[in-house]
């Protein structure tokens, strides 16, 4: 489903490399906004939305087995797993 995965130079944002040659670019500020850990999903409840800051970097990638990454962001938040489905989903709602 994946070929490759990597940050911008500047790291504000996910370039997927899909099999068959598509690429999407996500920013780092979406996959913050759409995060589906229990600490993010908390927030959500609590405040109605993640506040996200402005200059928002990924600074690690992390891969979860065959079918997921770990997305680590300069606020500090590590533990954001995203499934491969879950970045195409995010892709075609985001129009990349």
């Amino acid at each position: 489903m994946i070929e490759r995965l990597s940050a911008t130079p500047d790291c504000r944002h996910l370039i997927v490399e899909w099999e068959g040659g598509a690429v999407s670019e996500l920013p780092a500020t979406l996959l913050r906004r759409e995060a589906r850990d229990a600490y993010s999903q908390r927030a959500k409840i609590d405040h109605g939305e993640i506040h996200v800051v402005p200059d928002l970097a990924i600074t690690g990638l992390v891969q979860v087995g065959a079918a997921g990454v770990n997305v680590h962001f300069s606020d500090g938040h590590e533990r954001a797993v995203y499934p491969f489905v879950y970045l195409r989903e995010l892709s075609d709602q985001h129009g990349n």
